[in-house]
């Protein structure tokens, strides 16, 4: 198993955040992550699966060790039925299946998620989310048995799954897509790129949309309306482009980061009574 010491989170987050981790481990396989597992939590050591680390805080002050499933990226494809490993990149799953002639998964090419985080979040946009197209996963649960759970038992919803409310981890997961046109499905990805790139401040370090929008409103515009764009915290910013992100200008820590999200979710409440719930991932 590969095991890197001291790891720089500027390398593991989107957020390219400052700080430093102990270890980061890359199990090869179900069996080196089941023992590993078992050794934490024996040495009473705290863990978080990661994958792209595109929704996710972490403290400067974290004091357990990651765990990353980059090496479960196995791919099966057999007709419209998709079976791909937690640690496979989304986007260029959903390449590939587009130039398999496979539909579904046009919204998910610009999301920069691993297979596995985009479930754990139930990762959507455009007008799509994962739970339209998944068929069911194989996890591995808190007391070392792997299983297949089907849709329904994954709890999918908007922001939210089974995984964040269990000791559960993804292993792999089972799409079911509809036949589909290459170039149209290449068409659609290359346009939702384009609308993310026009929208979205991808010039800086982010992890993406920072809080859930309420039903029936923006988070952005709540937050724009408020007048808190170019709000910051040390180098954390609210965006000027889109006001639902959190932007690293220079060298931001976690704690600005959290500290920015906090300010925004009491001036948005108290000009509008409406309490921001905040979709991203605080590890500490």
């Amino acid at each position: 198993m590969e095991i890197i010491n001291n790891v720089n989170l500027k390398k593991y987050t989107t957020y390219k955040l400052e700080g430093v981790v102990k270890k980061i481990y890359f199990p090869e396989d179900v069996l080196e992550l089941k023992k590993l597992i078992l050794k934490l939590k024996k040495d009473n050591i705290k863990y978080k699966i990661i994958g792209n680390g595109s929704n996710m805080i972490i403290s400067s002050k974290y004091d357990g060790v990651l765990i990353k499933l980059s090496k479960f990226d196995k791919l099966n494809i057999e007709g419209n039925i998709v079976t791909v490993g937690s640690g496979y990149s989304l986007p260029k799953l959903a390449l590939k299946c587009a130039r398999e002639n496979l539909s579904g998964l046009e919204f998910a090419y610009s999301i920069p998620a691993t297979v596995g985080g985009a479930i754990y979040q139930n990762a959507g946009a455009y007008q799509s989310s994962l739970d339209k197209v998944i068929k069911s996963a194989t996890i591995l649960t808190d007391n070392g048995e792997v299983i297949t759970l089907n849709k329904d038992a994954l709890n999918l919803k908007y922001r939210e799954s089974i995984f964040k409310h269990k000791n559960y981890i993804c292993l792999e997961v089972t799409f079911e897509l509809s036949k589909g046109v290459y170039e149209d499905s290449l068409k659609q990805m290359q346009e939702n790129l384009k609308s993310r790139k026009d929208s979205q401040p991808i010039d800086y370090p982010s992890a993406g949309s920072v809080f859930r929008n309420p039903r029936g409103y923006s988070a952005g515009k709540l937050i724009e309306e408020a007048g808190l764009k170019g709000l910051r915290v040390g180098d954390a910013m609210v965006s000027y482009k889109h006001a639902n992100f959190i932007v690293n200008v220079g060298r931001a820590r976690a704690e600005d980061i959290l500290k920015l999200i906090k300010i925004v979710q009491s001036e948005v409440a108290l000009k509008t009574g409406i309490k921001l719930e905040c979709e991203q991932e605080y590890l500490e």
